[in-house]
């Protein structure tokens, strides 16, 4: 790749008082440090010719977030952020917002506008939407990374994390034959070693006896504590609310945010508009000598 590292704009944060104290208690965040911080990982980026990464304070400061200042650990997931988009041409070529409006527009992947109660995003996850036949499984999974690139631009995001909702009505086992060892392998990796995410759960709604048979496939790959993070709902909402909040949830689910369909659309919107920024981003990555 031909990329030019982004100039070294000078990070301002964001967060409010009770975010900073959050940052500090649970990723070991110390403002007075973070400057230093900041510039120590970009000195092991900078020292690495074959790495052309962003080297702007925004991004690397949500590396370092995701690995609670452990420079060499933020290190490591940023080479793995890399080296994952080599690797995985299914997913990570054409990635770009444009090139999954498919999914989108059939509301598979939608990012809900509000936060929950602990201040997370929520991301709604509907596979039943997907007819297999019309475009391959790595495209929804592109579609939620492209959606969490744009939400990590906040950094309320970045500290307080996510969650996944999987509303599992609609699948059938046509999808549960589309998750493969191979497929199962990849998502691990991609969400535990090679995305800076705090994934605080996820959250199944709806499902069917299908579930067992997909986790079973899975399951293997995850580590403990994001196994310790699922959870299985079915049809009782209330059990979801009492994590969430009603407010950020749609009316599908209970909820008070009004219907899904709208929220899908405008979480489409704002996507798309973020296709100019993303074909920036795509120019970093791993050069070859």
């Amino acid at each position: 790749m031909a990329g030019i590292k982004t100039a070294q704009e000078k990070c301002v944060c964001t967060l409010s008082p009770a975010l900073q104290e959050k940052a500090e208690t649970e990723l070991n965040e110390k403002p007075l440090r973070r400057d230093h911080d900041i510039q120590a990982l970009r000195a092991m980026i900078n020292a690495r010719p074959d790495l052309n990464a962003r080297t702007d304070d925004g991004f690397l400061l949500r590396f370092l977030r995701a690995r609670k200042f452990d420079r060499d650990r933020a290190f490591k997931l940023l080479e793995n952020y890399y080296q994952v988009r080599v690797g995985t041409p299914e997913i990570f070529e054409n990635f770009l917002p444009s090139r999954i409006r498919h999914v989108l527009d059939k509301g598979v992947v939608a990012a809900l506008p509000g936060k929950d109660r602990e201040g997370r995003k929520v991301i709604i996850f509907r596979p039943g939407r997907w007819n297999p036949g019309d475009w391959p499984i790595y495209d929804n999974v592109r579609a939620v990374i492209l959606s969490l690139e744009l939400l990590l631009e906040e950094d309320e995001t970045q500290v307080s994390g996510l969650i996944f909702v999987q509303e599992e009505s609609g699948v059938t086992m046509r999808h549960a034959y589309q998750v493969g060892l191979s497929y199962a392998r990849t998502i691990a990796k991609i969400f535990q070693d090679a995305f800076p995410v705090r994934v605080r759960g996820v959250h199944l709604v709806n499902e069917s006896f299908l579930v067992d048979a997909i986790f079973a496939i899975i399951r293997p790959f995850l580590k403990d504590k994001l196994k310790k993070r699922i959870q299985l709902h079915g049809s009782v909402y209330e059990t979801l609310h009492e994590l969430t909040g009603t407010w950020v949830l749609p009316t599908e689910l209970g909820g008070d945010g009004g219907p899904l369909g709208e929220m899908a659309k405008d979480w489409t919107e704002k996507l798309i508009r973020f296709e100019d920024r993303m074909v920036e981003y795509n120019k970093f990555g791993m050069v070859k000598l």
